[in-house]
């Protein structure tokens, strides 16, 4: 994880004082720059700025979708105009530099999206919820709800903060793109590889309706060999993308140490924008 692209973005929540949900278009303002919507097919976001970073214009492709992937672009490209060493003029960010964690991109465009999902979704406003509960796609999107992010960059956070053993895969046509697992997931998932038979992942592809919810499969269907051994058995939850041909995958293996038992419903109830400022009522256990 980028050091610089964390503390740069906590410093600006801090400066800012900013709430759930985070406008990244208000910040953007804030930093003197100006958001304007344009018809683009060579980029999704751009950077426009003079060369002492003084005054600046973020593009935004006007046909994006989802308002979650619009925010993200606006965030990412404020991490290219704040954090050092990012040119001294501008950026163009394609479509597959957005949202994406895949290791093969350009260690810049990797610090911007690290940057964009510390501002939107800072870790001082959900640390508290999201590390002690169990990791569902109820949770997940709880989150993306609250913060008016997209589903994909709200697992990917998810993953940064919980404290149990938990990863996220993105595949695309089949094949695994990258993944992000939680510290303590202990585990590799092998990227490259193409999704295996067995897997909800796989029906997805097929076409096949999947149960919404976490489900076990053999662990070996999704994870590489490793020192520690491998668990025979994980719980999978995949969600079909179509807009993006591709399924998002929550895996989590179960310990004793995070028994379903000791869970608490309230860890998991629909989080709301109060429960990030001082007004906050109740706080989890």
């Amino acid at each position: 994880m980028s050091t610089a692209a964390t503390t740069f973005a906590n410093e600006l929540v801090s400066a800012l004082r900013l709430t759930a949900p985070i406008d990244p278009a208000d910040v953007a303002q804030q930093l003197g720059l100006e958001v304007e919507y344009c018809h683009s097919s060579g980029f999704e976001g751009a950077l426009v700025c003079s060369k002492e970073k003084r005054v600046g214009t973020i593009l935004v492709k006007k046909s994006i979708r989802e308002d979650g992937r619009r925010r993200f672009t606006i965030a990412h490209e404020i991490a290219h105009y704040v954090l050092p060493h990012h040119g001294t003029t501008g950026s163009i960010c394609r479509p597959k530099d957005l949202e994406n964690w895949d290791r093969s991109l350009p260690d810049q465009e990797s610090e911007a999206n690290i940057f964009a999902g510390e501002l939107l979704i800072p870790r001082v406003l959900v640390e508290a919820v999201v590390s002690r509960s169990r990791p569902t796609f109820h949770l997940i999107r709880d989150l993306s709800n609250t913060f008016e992010t997209s589903l994909t960059a709200s697992a990917y956070r998810t993953m940064g903060l919980t404290s149990f053993r938990a990863a996220i895969v993105w595949s695309t046509a089949g094949v695994i793109r990258w993944f992000k697992a939680s510290e303590e997931f202990g585990e590799f998932v092998a990227v490259k590889d193409s999704v295996s038979a067995g897997t909800y992942a796989y029906d997805c592809f097929q076409g096949l309706a999947v149960p919404d919810g976490l489900r076990t499969v053999k662990s070996d269907l999704w994870l590489a060999d490793s020192r520690r051994g491998l668990p025979d058995f994980l719980q999978e939850h995949s969600i079909w993308l179509p807009s993006y041909d591709s399924v998002l995958t929550l895996l989590y293996i179960e310990e004793s140490a995070h028994s379903l038992v000791d869970q608490d419903e309230e860890a998991l109830e629909e989080l709301q924008p109060e429960d990030f400022t001082i007004n906050r009522r109740k706080w989890p256990r």
